[in-house]
C-alpha cells in the first residue's frame, strides 16, 4: 500500500431542492452550511421530505477519507481503507463501488453510515448524517489491518470517542514507521485539545480557516505559528477562494478558479488528495498547492466523484501552473 485512509465510511445521498426551508424536522437544524448529525429515529421523515419536495442526483460512496483515497487511487497510488460498513445493502452497494481492489480492512457489522447532502438551486448545502455504525471503529479493528505496511496514513474524523481512540492508538503505535496527514473537519475542530493528539506530528494538517479558529484560536497569524509547532505543513483550505500553503519557510496562497458549480460535495477532499499525491511524488509544494485547487474546482462540476481528476488532467493542470 502506498496510502491508507481511516475515517468514517458514509453512502451519500445527494439531492437537489428549491429551499431548505422544506426538509425542517423536530430536533434537526438544516441551515446552508451546516453539517448536522442525526439518527435513524429521523430517517423515515427525511426521505418524505426529500422524495416530496427533491429530486436525487446521485448516490455515492462517500466519507472525506474515502473521497481523498478515490484521488489518490485515480492517481495511480495503491490505497486501502480502514472503517466500518454495515451488513446490508448499502454496504454491498458501497464496496461495490470502489475503482480498487483492496477492501479488506474494511470491517462488516451493524448499519451502513448515510449522508443526505442537499443542494439547492442558489448552491446553498445542507448535510444531515446518521453515522450508524460508521464510528464503531476500535482499537482491535485496527490492528487487524497492515498499516505497517503503507508508506503514509491519512485521517478524518469520526462521531465517537471510541474511534478518536482507536485513531490516536494507531497513531502512536506506527509513530516514526508511517507518515501521517489529517483533515479534522468541523467534527473534530470542535473538541480543540482533545485532537491534539492526532495533529501532532502529522506530516500535513489539511484544513478551513474556521477550523483553524475552533482549534488554535480567532489570531489567524498565531493560530498558523501554533499548528506549525505541531506539523510541517498547513493547508488551508478556503472554498471557492483557493487554498494557502503555511510551512516554516514558505507562505503561498492559490485562487480559486471560476467554474459552474453543480455540487460541491467533496471538493475539500480532492484537494486533498491531489496534494498529499504530488507531495508524494516529490513536486515542489507551492505547485501541488496550484495544482490542487484546480482539481478541487473541477470536482464542483459534476455531482459525487464524477468529476473527480485522474493523473492526466493533475498533469495538465500543473503544466500551465
Amino acid at each position: 500500500m502506498d496510502v491508507i485512509g481511516i475515517g468514517a465510511l458514509n453512502l451519500d445521498f445527494i439531492y437537489e431542492i428549491e429551499d431548505l426551508g422544506y426538509l425542517k424536522l423536530a430536533g434537526i437544524d438544516t441551515e446552508a452550511g451546516k453539517e448536522v448529525v442525526g439518527d435513524e429515529g429521523i430517517l423515515e421523515g427525511l426521505r418524505d421530505k426529500l422524495n416530496r419536495f427533491g429530486t436525487l442526483k446521485k448516490v455515492t460512496p462517500g466519507g472525506s477519507a474515502s473521497n481523498t483515497c478515490h484521488v489518490l487511487s485515480r492517481m495511480g497510488f495503491d490505497v486501502g481503507l480502514v472503517g466500518v460498513l454495515g451488513e446490508d445493502r448499502e454496504g454491498d452497494f458501497y464496496l461495490k463501488q470502489l475503482p480498487y481492489a483492496e477492501k479488506s480492512m474494511i470491517v462488516r457489522r451493524g448499519r451502513s453510515g448515510m449522508a443526505y447532502i442537499v443542494n439547492t438551486q442558489k448552491r446553498d448545502r445542507s448535510i444531515i448524517v446518521i453515522p450508524n455504525s460508521n464510528s464503531d471503529l476500535t482499537a482491535q479493528d485496527i490492528e487487524g489491518a497492515y498499516l505497517s505496511g503503507t508508506r503514509w496514513v491519512h485521517m478524518s474524523s469520526y462521531i465517537k470517542d471510541q474511534a478518536i481512540d482507536a485513531q490516536i492508538h494507531a497513531k502512536k503505535r506506527l509513530s516514526g514507521k508511517v507518515s501521517f496527514s489529517i483533515d479534522p473537519g468541523e467534527i473534530y475542530a470542535a473538541m480543540g485539545e482533545r485532537v491534539y493528539p492526532l495533529i501532532d506530528g502529522a506530516e500535513i494538517l489539511f484544513i478551513t480557516e474556521k477550523e483553524m479558529r475552533m482549534l488554535f484560536g480567532d489570531d489567524m497569524d498565531r493560530a498558523v505559528q501554533k499548528a506549525l509547532e505541531m506539523v510541517g505543513i498547513v493547508v488551508i483550505k478556503k472554498g471557492k477562494n483557493g487554498a494557502s500553503l503555511c510551512t516554516k519557510e514558505i507562505n503561498a496562497t492559490s485562487p480559486g478558479e471560476k467554474v459552474h458549480v453543480v455540487d460541491n460535495t467533496g471538493a475539500g477532499d480532492v484537494l486533498d488528495g491531489v496534494f498529499l499525491g504530488l507531495y508524494m511524488q516529490g513536486e515542489d509544494p507551492v505547485m501541488a498547492l496550484g495544482a490542487a485547487v484546480k482539481a478541487a474546482s473541477i470536482s464542483t462540476t459534476k455531482f459525487g466523484r464524477d468529476a473527480y481528476p485522474d493523473a492526466k488532467t493533475i498533469g495538465e493542470s500543473l503544466a500551465v501552473t
